[in-house]
């Protein structure tokens, strides 16, 4: 198999640009021009915040709770820019965002980190 010399883009017929993947918080998009690939990514974020209030409102406040507890969900592009920044390295700075309401439509429940 390894003497074929397949690349990424011997897996896309003609030039053009081909919808890959379609969920309900994202569309991811790829671009073949020539032998080369490009891939972009779309968040829905409206989608991100709808089902992040879905989650809150099904979130159990009273009840026994684990180490574990999703406090938050943000589009992938949102995410990679802080740790370009660095600030998922840093918790204090984490903890800061998460907690600002600018970002509360990326909550998934009301406690604070």
């Amino acid at each position: 198999m390894n003497d074929l010399n397949l690349t990424g883009a011997d897996l896309l017929p003609t030039e053009g640009t081909f919808l890959w993947e379609d969920s309900p918080t994202r569309r991811v998009w790829i671009t073949r021009q020539g032998d080369n690939l490009i891939i972009t990514t779309e968040a829905k974020v409206d989608a991100i915040i709808a089902q992040n209030a879905a989650i809150e409102s099904e979130f159990n406040y009273s009840g026994r709770h684990g180490d574990l507890v999703q406090i938050a969900s943000v589009p992938d592009s949102l995410y990679f820019e802080w740790m370009r920044q660095g600030i998922t390295d840093d918790d204090a700075k984490m903890k800061r965002i998460l907690n600002d309401p600018d970002f509360a439509k990326f909550r998934t429940n009301r406690w604070t980190v």
